[in-house]
């Protein structure tokens, strides 16, 4: 397997040199080939990766939470990628339900399809007189077709 990103991804990749949260990187986007985690890769690549993991969690966390107040202001979700296979890359993943709302609600200018609470939509109301006159035939065919009569 590959040690660094640079040396596995075909220079079709868009990528562009970034400063986030006091850290020059290189940010490049790239889609998930996990059918389970469909979305839009953000990988942030470090020319120097530190040797310490815990500095590059650090990395990642001040990353992360600079990534969630600007992502979370624009409505759109943001994850860690904790199964990111390359050394010298923090990874994030902009899930496609996010996005596809984001675009929707923000460019196309339609209903969002992925409310998370759906909205409910009231029965038409009937005119008191009616409620009985149909209620009534029916429930008479019910005792009927039961039967109760």
């Amino acid at each position: 397997m590959k040690a660094t990103l640079k040396e596995a991804l075909p220079a079709l990749i868009p990528e562009y040199p970034v400063e986030i949260a006091g850290h020059h990187l290189t940010l490049r986007f790239d889609t998930n080939i996990n059918k389970t985690k469909k979305g839009v890769k953000l990988q942030f690549v470090m020319k120097d990766a530190p040797q310490d993991m815990q500095q590059i969690q650090q990395m990642a966390n001040e990353i992360g939470t600079e990534l969630q107040q600007k992502f979370g202001d624009a409505g759109l979700q943001l994850m860690y990628d904790v199964e990111n296979p390359y050394k010298n890359v923090i990874g994030f993943l902009l899930p496609l339900p996010s996005l596809a709302n984001y675009l929707i609600q923000n460019v196309i200018k339609g209903d969002s399809v992925q409310d998370s609470t759906p909205e409910e939509k009231p029965e038409p109301e009937l005119p008191a007189q009616e409620l009985p006159a149909q209620e009534e035939p029916l429930r008479e065919w019910i005792k009927k077709m039961a039967g109760l009569k």
